[in-house]
């Protein structure tokens, strides 16, 4: 998903294994034991919360990578989530690798974590090691990602369909506010077929904008930024320029700007022969060629509040069952103000609540997650989490991921 972020000074990307996580703020024990690839025992240095909590827990985490921006502000969230309520994370990092993370979990089954939370690396390959927690009576829940087995209790991570479909819904509001005609040619740049992920995002995009007149035309990006770049210009040499470019990740938006400078077209909103650069994944990078006008909108994942909604269906099962989580096809809300749990009018409660961490960081104050319902996914239950619409008008101040890795990693 990320190729530009660079917590060492180079590019980095979210679906590769690279090196070690940023630690400021959070203790970190390398994890010794025989077999493990890289891990370290997460825990925050902040106070205790003035209130006495009912028990402190002890939770394993295995994301799919700790050498990612994206990645280690989840965690970082987790962390700081997890401190406020009283737990400690064990986090370990298979950097990728099914092999390693199979090896991860079963040291946590070994250290009695009281349940375990993760991204798989592959849906197949992590069934066997997840059915052998479940069956030591350790509850997993995974997040930004599922295993195909119904022994998972819940999986949270969004629909990559439904978040084309937010993004198409986003834009003709903005077009019909600025009065703007929904017509003409419109690029869509994705990967490969074979990536599932981006073809639903694709799909899901063509879905809503098929009942306008215009004409989509599909581009193959690739990966990286240059790649992305290339699929653009050749597009627009080819074809023309567009009435609008939709990106499904952050690198070929990025690709689509350097694309359209490269071809002297990149005209900011607002001024005429502006085109409209639209995409999913926010970034530190994105944020400012949004403030400049070279890019629309995108869409974010709710990934703040993967782990800290993880460890909060972790805690509800340890104190009052699985059976105690959202039932499938009831709708979940997020309110502080409601108890946790069902409601009278039959929808679910479960809410993360807005602390403060350091540098005055409030990852959880707009539950942009939610509402929403849950669904099934192979077997087992599915929070379907909603995307977040970044904007011209909110993208300074919007409590998403890209915003709070400066004040988090390097204090500012």
């Amino acid at each position: 998903m990320l190729e530009d972020f660079d917590v060492f000074k180079k590019r980095i990307n979210r679906r590769k294994a690279i090196s070690s996580a940023v630690k400021v703020g959070i203790g970190a024990v390398v994890g010794a034991a025989v077999g493990l690839g890289a891990g370290y025992l997460a825990f925050s240095e902040m106070l205790r919360p003035p209130t006495p909590v009912k028990k402190g827990y002890f939770w394993g985490d295995s994301p799919y990578v700790m050498t990612d921006e994206w990645y280690i502000a989840l965690n970082r969230a987790l962390i700081y989530y997890a401190d406020y309520v009283g737990d400690k994370i064990l986090t370990l990092d298979p950097r990728g690798s099914q092999e390693s993370q199979n090896k991860d979990i079963r040291y946590m089954i070994a250290q009695d974590v009281d349940g375990i939370m993760g991204c798989p690396c592959t849906e197949d390959g992590a069934v066997a090691v997840i059915e052998e927690a479940v069956s030591k009576n350790i509850p997993v829940v995974t997040y930004d990602g599922s295993a195909n087995t119904r022994k998972i209790s819940i999986s949270i991570l969004v629909d990559n369909f439904k978040i084309g479909q937010q993004l198409a819904e986003e834009y003709i509001k903005t077009a019909e506010k600025n009065n703007v005609k929904i017509e003409g040619t419109f690029f869509v740049i994705r990967d490969v077929a074979e990536n599932p992920v981006q073809m639903a995002r694709a799909r899901g995009f063509i879905d809503v904008m098929k009942s306008y007149p215009v004409n989509i035309l599909e581009f193959t990006g690739y990966h990286s930024v240059e790649t992305g770049k290339k699929a653009v210009t050749e597009a627009v040499l080819a074809h023309g320029k567009p009435n609008l470019i939709m990106s499904t990740d952050l690198n070929k938006t990025l690709g689509a700007v350097e694309a359209l400078k490269s071809l002297d077209a990149a005209i900011p909103r607002g001024k005429e022969g502006h085109i409209p650069i639209i995409g999913i994944d926010s970034s530190p990078s994105i944020m400012p060629l949004i403030g400049e006008g070279h890019v629309d909108l995108v869409m974010d994942q709710p990934n703040l509040f993967y782990g800290a909604l993880a460890l909060k269906c972790l805690r509800i099962i340890k104190e009052q069952g699985e059976n105690a989580l959202p039932e499938i096809g009831q709708k979940i809300i997020s309110d502080p103000s409601k108890s946790l749990g069902r409601q009278a009018d039959g929808s679910y409660n479960l809410f993360v609540e807005d602390i403060e961490t350091p540098m005055n960081v409030r990852p959880f104050q707009d539950a942009y997650w939610a509402p929403t319902i849950c669904s099934e996914l192979h077997g087992h239950r599915w929070i379907v989490c909603r995307a977040v619409a970044v904007t011209p008008e909110n993208y300074k101040t919007i409590p998403v991921w890209s915003n709070v890795v400066t004040p988090w990693f390097y204090g500012k």
